[in-house]
């Protein structure tokens, strides 16, 4: 008994915060139409107002899912979509999906997705890599083939 208090105490010290926001699959296939989730965790002390996502190189938004309680901008760069904003409210310490449809590159490569949180105090939250940013960009693999199924675990 002693042993597993001792890996519950000690996986909530080593284990850093969860990933704040995230944008899924994190594999697709190139070419293919996928749809992709911003997943927010709002962990700061006031509510988030808005989520802007800077759109990748070579994938084209087809469709961004409505919000109930928001709405969403668009900007884009000629004819492709760059940037999507969602202007919503994400109260401390909830969880939201937001969805949108894109056409990946027909080219195997990494993608990178930058996110800007806006803060109801006027912070800024970045998630990408550039220096003092406060996490992460989250990538997504595109692939020529599709990815191996996922197997059932053994009984």
């Amino acid at each position: 008994m002693k042993t597993i208090a001792f890996f519950i105490v000690t996986a909530f010290i080593t284990t850093p915060a969860l990933a704040h926001v995230v944008v899924v699959p994190p594999q697709s296939t190139a070419g293919a139409s996928q749809i992709y989730k911003v997943r927010v965790h709002n962990e700061e002390k006031v509510a988030a107002t808005s989520i802007e996502l800077e759109v990748p190189s070579g994938i084209t938004v087809a469709a961004v899912a409505p919000i109930p309680g928001g709405n969403i901008t668009t900007e884009k760069t000629g004819d492709r979509i760059s940037r999507v904003t969602w202007h919503t409210e994400i109260a401390s310490n909830k969880y939201v999906e937001l969805a949108f449809t894109a056409t990946n590159p027909s080219k195997a490569m990494q993608v990178q997705w930058v996110v800007h949180e806006r803060m109801a105090d006027g912070t800024v939250v970045n998630w990408s890599d550039a220096p003092g940013a406060e996490g992460k960009a989250s990538t997504t693999k595109i692939v020529t083939s599709a990815p191996p199924p996922i197997a059932a675990p053994a009984k």
